[in-house]
């Protein structure tokens, strides 16, 4: 489910940069932004969800979150594959589609790590 130990990333993630990176994918637009826009949109987004991946976050098989996370990790390695993402060949659209997709893999990453952090850093009850 998680990648190697020596891949993982020990940093914590700016969120504030993950959120405008995000929110510039998903927010509302009149017109396709150029596929310049869209391909470096891509390419921080693709960065973000990859260092979210490599944090181990604790679930295992039998957890009842283990399942949900291991499906979430499958759905996220799919759409990383090589033949899946977009080149210069792609549609305009196809290629905005598949930014949206990264932002909305990203989002649930983040809120994956926020949520572990957030249980790492409780206090264990008395």
């Amino acid at each position: 489910m998680n990648r190697p130990a020596e891949h993982a990333e020990v940093r914590p993630p700016d969120l504030d940069t993950v959120q405008r990176d995000v929110d510039h994918a998903l927010s509302r637009r009149v017109e396709l932004p150029t596929r310049s826009v869209i391909d470096a949109g891509t390419d921080a987004l693709v960065q973000h969800l990859s260092r979210f991946m490599d944090y181990d976050y604790g679930h295992d098989e039998q957890e009842s979150g283990g399942i949900a996370v291991r499906n979430l990790y499958r759905v996220a390695e799919r759409n990383l594959d090589v033949p899946v993402r977009p080149t210069p060949q792609t549609s305009h659209r196809a290629a905005y589609v598949y930014w949206h997709t990264v932002a909305t893999l990203t989002t649930a990453f983040r809120d994956l790590y926020l949520t572990h952090h957030r249980n790492a850093h409780q206090e264990p009850p008395a």
